[in-house]
């Protein structure tokens, strides 16, 4: 099999979905699947997929807003061009272009959020052109790989009745060493994000912090711009690379997971910093429900996702910090998210839609 990436990406070697792509691909070659990955970003320089990637990777710049549809019709003008199998689209906004595609050759989307509500958190263009266009796109793919059970049900996404599959983030767990238990008296709680997401309840987490005093937090990603008073047991670190932030995550105790999903009007997810922080051994505090993890599990809590998530909920957090202060998480316990597993189901989908067997 043949097989294309195309996705429109402008963060680094730090993002999460810039560690799964290259997972991804790696992982594919291993099962004899060759790819290509075609990216499209404002960024102009893209040297860190270029080292992982090789003559695997074909990039597409633009600067000036204008010239992105360009980008996007040199890309599938490439993708045309080589006459991939399949092509594996990250969701995006609809261009003339990827309509043609669709048209061409078989597109499957791989769906990582309710687009409706996260592209409207800012009411904008990107807001209302979304809402016009994605049809043109959703009714011409051939099928659609959700991150969780929940998406698929949406009305906005069934009407359209195509094939789809659930498969929920991976991580390639051989790439993670798990970190032994910290020393340090205190407890230590971290947080890994790519930015100032609303839905990551990086406030609660001040909150949090305000609650026990005595406990630290390194918050990764997230800017403090957007906080009014930071308590002295808070630390914000900004955007870094894995091999700058390992040594805050083998220092922490527990970790935390988005805790404010429902400012996006969600209930389950399966993001890929749960998926490191679990790779490393480190246990999670989350509010939401975990696509891969049906049960409870004694290395997970779960709070509500609520608001009062945090204050209702102060004694069980307790309880399980500092239950969990000299434990890491069993390895086999979490042996279902690794990339392989998940890489194997995804390539049997697009199996079936080749074979119309769907």
């Amino acid at each position: 099999m043949r097989l294309a990436v195309l996705l429109h990406w402008n963060e680094g070697e730090d993002s999460g979905v810039f560690k799964k792509i290259i997972s991804q691909v790696h992982t594919w070659k291993t099962m004899g699947i060759q790819a290509s990955v075609h990216v499209i970003s404002r960024k102009p320089n893209l040297d860190a997929w270029q080292r992982y990637l090789g003559n695997h990777l074909l990039t597409f710049h633009y600067y000036r807003r204008v010239a992105r549809f360009r980008a996007w019709g040199e890309a599938i003008d490439a993708i045309l061009a080589q006459r991939p199998d399949l092509v594996y689209h990250r969701y995006d906004l609809y261009t003339p272009s990827i309509g043609k595609l669709a048209q061409r050759l078989p597109l499957i989307l791989e769906i990582n959020t309710d687009d409706l509500r996260e592209y409207c958190l800012s009411p904008g263009p990107r807001c209302w052109y979304n809402r016009l266009f994605r049809g043109l796109l959703l009714r011409r793919v051939a099928g659609m790989v959700f991150v969780t059970h929940e998406l698929p049900r949406l009305p906005h996404f069934a009407r359209f009745r195509k094939p789809f599959i659930v498969i929920g983030n991976g991580i390639a767990l051989q790439d993670y060493p798990q970190l032994p238990p910290p020393d340090n008296h205190a407890p230590r709680l971290v947080f890994l994000g790519a930015g100032d997401q609303p839905w990551h309840g990086v406030d609660k987490m001040v909150r949090l912090a305000q609650h026990f005093p005595r406990w630290h937090f390194d918050l990764i990603g997230p800017s403090p711009d957007q906080i009014k008073q930071i308590p002295p047991n808070v630390s914000f670190y900004g955007r870094l690379l894995r091999k700058e932030y390992e040594p805050l995550l083998a220092r922490a105790h527990v970790a935390l997971g988005t805790l404010a999903l429902y400012r996006i009007g969600m209930e389950e997810a399966s993001p890929l910093k749960v998926r490191e922080y679990l790779a490393y051994g480190l246990p999670v505090i989350i509010g939401y429900k975990d696509t891969d993890f049906h049960e409870d599990v004694p290395f997970i809590l779960r709070l509500p996702n609520s608001e009062d998530n945090i204050e209702a909920n102060l004694s069980a957090i307790e309880t399980f910090v500092h239950r969990w202060r000299n434990q890491r998480v069993p390895r086999e316990a979490i042996a279902h998210l690794d990339i392989k597993v998940k890489e194997s189901q995804r390539i049997a989908f697009f199996q079936k839609i080749l074979k119309g067997g769907v």
